[in-house]
């Protein structure tokens, strides 16, 4: 198993400390700002038909970018749209800039029927802006562009443990709920991935020492105090930002 590199993994005090807790924001501000960018990205990739990985892997170019820069010189949505057209390009599953401009646009003003001409002022902004961020992406991200996410690994478990279909929908689920949270650039793909079949056997009571004996969590060469940790983290979103998570 791969992993991502050690420079992207964080400690809580270490995002405590972020550029933008320097300009003044919060921590529970940031996680929120967070929140709302990574839904942005998903409304966006799903309006656009992207796949589940491309829209993983502009959340993960999302949260990286924010360890290096403050979201008071960058907005959510300037950098959020940024990160899907990047992404699909590296995931190859490109869509045009125009297409990406006008839902980026849609899903900011919440309106789904706005068109941009493209000789329009706010048609360009948006233009000028994903592209001269790109840049400043590719650069914050060290140009490592390539990302493992835990779906892969998670199938490969509930393969090995003979888990339910149903068991591998619900974790899947919570994965893709990981992604508004910073579990990213806390934790590998493969303690995400334990993390959320734990969280779902929990909820569906399927007894995972039953499946598996009682270190399972082992098949992903993880640690238990980590994925419990984990647990706790993709849990505390649910009542951190509930709106966000309904939407």
């Amino acid at each position: 198993m791969t992993s991502r590199p050690l420079q992207w993994y964080f400690k809580k005090e270490e995002l405590c400390k972020t550029p933008s807790s320097f300009d003044g924001i919060s921590y529970e501000k940031e996680l929120t700002d967070r929140a709302k960018g990574c839904n942005f990205i998903l409304s966006v990739g799903m309006s656009l038909k992207l796949p589940q990985a491309t829209l993983a892997t502009a959340t993960v170019y999302f949260h990286r970018f924010y360890v290096r820069h403050s979201l008071k010189e960058f907005h959510y949505y300037d950098i959020g749209a940024t990160c899907i057209l990047l992404a699909s390009k590296i995931e190859e599953t490109g869509r045009k800039l125009r297409d990406i401009i006008n839902v980026c646009a849609q899903k900011a003003q919440k309106n789904d029927k706005l068109i941009l001409e493209e000789d329009s002022k706010e048609f360009w902004r948006w233009r000028d802006t994903i592209l001269f961020n790109e840049e400043i992406l590719l650069e914050a991200l060290c140009f490592e562009l390539a990302i493992e996410h835990p779906y892969r690994i998670l199938l490969s478990l509930v393969k090995e443990l003979h888990g339910s279909k149903k068991l591998a929908q619900t974790a899947w689920a919570f994965i893709n709920d990981s992604l508004r949270t910073v579990l990213c650039i806390t934790y590998p793909p493969n303690i995400i991935a334990a993390s959320a079949l734990y969280v779902a056997s929990k909820f569906l009571e399927e007894n995972m020492t039953a499946l598996a004996g009682r270190s399972w969590w082992k098949l992903v060469d993880a640690d238990f105090n980590d994925i419990e940790d984990a647990s706790t983290q993709l849990l505390d979103q649910y009542s951190q930002l509930p709106s966000l998570c309904q939407k």
